[in-house]
């Protein structure tokens, strides 16, 4: 069955956030213009603009889907299982997952974030805080005792995301510590400290 317009329209939108994933990612937002993301999706200027209003259009969607995409990590591990240990270890298999697929819109989500403007990026930093705030549930479903001690419930989540959001700069998916092999690991250390020995 032949695509219709919108689906077409979807293609190109998606395929030029790719693009530009890329090149933000190589060369950083700033450094990027519109003129050579649009040269590098094989685009005039003008047809770009029939997709995207700008570039900052295709920076807050890009980040945008990648953060819908760790929130579906996110939903999906919770719903995986009601052993607490067992959820946080599909959470840290599905994140690494995203991370691993799509490396550059992370890559672009770090480094390139206050580029938006104000209210798109209020809008990003809103649900990174509320996946910061779930990951923090987890833990304290871990260690109940983090829902009596509060004051501890964020800094366990952010070094749990320490852990996880710089994989990029250093870890192949494609090394010698496959992506499974890499989360267990990870929850492994996080969970039960370095000097517990592990398989």
């Amino acid at each position: 069955m032949a695509k219709t317009r919108a689906e077409r329209h979807e293609d190109q939108q998606q395929r030029i956030i790719e693009t530009a994933a890329r090149l933000f990612a190589e060369r950083s937002f700033a450094r990027t213009s519109i003129a050579e993301l649009a040269r590098a999706c094989g685009f005039s200027k003008p047809l770009l603009y029939h997709y995207f209003t700008s570039k900052e259009d295709v920076l807050y969607r890009m980040l945008r889907a990648h953060m819908r995409d760790l929130r579906t990590a996110l939903a999906g591990a919770r719903a995986a299982s009601d052993d607490p240990e067992s959820r946080f270890r599909a959470f840290v298999s599905a994140s690494l997952s995203v991370y691993t697929a799509v490396p550059e819109k992370h890559v672009v989500l770090m480094h390139d974030l206050d580029c938006l403007p104000p209210p798109q990026r209020a809008e990003i930093v809103a649900a990174e805080r509320e996946l910061v705030e779930l990951v923090a549930d987890m833990l304290a479903a871990l260690r109940p005792e983090l829902d009596t001690d509060r004051r501890l419930r964020k800094p366990y989540a952010m070094m749990f995301y320490g852990l996880l959001n710089w994989t990029y700069i250093w870890y192949d998916p494609d090394g010698p510590v496959p992506p499974a092999e890499f989360a267990r690991r990870a929850c492994d250390t996080f969970l039960h400290g370095f000097l517990t020995p592990t398989a």
